[in-house]
């Protein structure tokens, strides 16, 4: 499965993650949490098409998850949320 957000919408989702990230000093372990569901759930090529890179780089805490540099997993939280919100909207449109 691919995203269905636009190259544009994706762009601004990256910075907005990149910002979401350089705000914290720490990694925000609720964030590794929602990213590793949405990545089950979703899985690797969706986020591969929205991060817009390939992804078979290995984490090296968890084998099992890609690679991710700092703001994409906020990134990849942000694209779930927008997601959901266009199905909304054009479910109730």
């Amino acid at each position: 499965m691919r995203t269905a957000l636009s190259p544009e919408q994706l762009v601004a989702l990256a910075v907005q993650g990149s910002a979401e990230a350089a705000m914290n000093r720490f990694v925000d372990p609720c964030a590794v949490a929602h990213s590793k569901r949405i990545l089950r759930e979703r899985g690797e090529e969706w986020a591969a098409s929205v991060l817009m890179r390939d992804l078979s780089r290995r984490s090296i805490a968890f084998p099992l998850l890609p690679w991710l540099e700092d703001g994409e997993m906020e990134t990849l939280i942000l694209a779930d949320r927008a997601e959901w919100d266009q199905l909304t909207r054009a479910a109730t449109a």
